[in-house]
């Protein structure tokens, strides 16, 4: 990549500050995703192996009499500290880093400025390795209870949702739409899997707009509608992943939960990811 001027030093330092063991002596990568440390030892070299994307802060500290220190702070909590043979090379790779780990723009990330070496066929077969019908139709989908709805052709109501989503058949548009506009990002409770011996079903959706006393009917009619799409069950689980404390917070917000007072037939339950 253009950021990477200096792709590999040698004779790298590596700082034990912590621990007992000596400092040790390797060769520093700089590849298109990771930084690379490996020790220069016959015996079971060690290697460490760090995302760009997982860099917080690169400092280039005080040139000293051993070299230019490198000291890397990680969003996993990690600090490794690098002492540096040369100031230019030092230089380069703290350069290197500030643009590798903090892109300006998307064309910037890797995913986008990977060409693998494949033919343009092999390249579209890539888009078609799943395909969302076929899967539905392995689960029975579409059936008396659940149908394909349009309603998010072209990305209209969600765009980080798929187009062919499946609700059930007794909600109108005009209920998929109200739906949406009470759910965080447009993301309106549609079908993800379906249990066809026990014509069971789990759906996904976001966070309700609700805040400390919203409401919409239409979100209502939604779950009610998905509730009598599971005919062997009385009632439907509704599982937030978040902490209470977290979703509490939300409503300050203007978003929140789903109120057990509103909606009949469900069961609220915090997960606590």
């Amino acid at each position: 990549m253009e950021h990477i001027r200096t792709p590999k030093v040698e004779q790298v330092k590596l700082l034990d500050r912590f621990g007992s063991n000596k400092s040790v002596i390797g060769t520093l990568y700089l590849t298109a995703t990771h930084l690379i440390y490996r020790e220069v030892t016959t015996v079971n070299p060690k290697e460490i192996w760090i995302m760009h994307h997982h860099i917080a802060v690169v400092e280039k500290l005080p040139l000293t009499t051993v070299g230019c220190p490198l000291a890397i702070r990680c969003k996993d909590f990690r600090v490794i500290h690098f002492i540096i043979p040369r100031e230019r090379d030092c230089h380069d790779i703290y350069n290197s880093l500030l643009k590798l780990s903090c892109p300006v723009k998307y064309d910037d990330l890797y995913a986008f400025a990977f060409h693998p070496k494949k033919t343009e066929y092999e390249r579209e077969m890539g888009w078609k390795v799943i395909n969302l019908t076929d899967e539905y139709s392995r689960m029975g989908i579409p059936n008396a209870i659940w149908q394909l709805t349009d309603v998010n052709r072209s990305y209209k109501i969600c765009d980080t949702y798929p187009t062919h989503l499946y609700v059930p058949k007794s909600v109108s548009k005009p209920i998929i739409v109200g739906s949406s506009k009470f759910r965080s990002k447009g993301r309106f409770p549609t079908l993800s899997y379906f249990y066809q011996q026990k014509q069971a079903a789990i759906c996904r959706c976001s966070q309700p707009l609700s805040g400390f006393s919203a409401r919409c009917l239409e979100d209502e009619h939604m779950l009610q509608a998905i509730s009598k799409a599971n005919s062997n069950s009385h009632f439907m689980y509704v599982m937030d992943t978040r902490p209470k404390l977290n979703a509490m917070a939300n409503r300050a917000a203007g978003k929140g939960y789903e109120n057990e007072d509103n909606y009949s037939n469900i069961r609220f339950q915090f997960v606590g990811i």
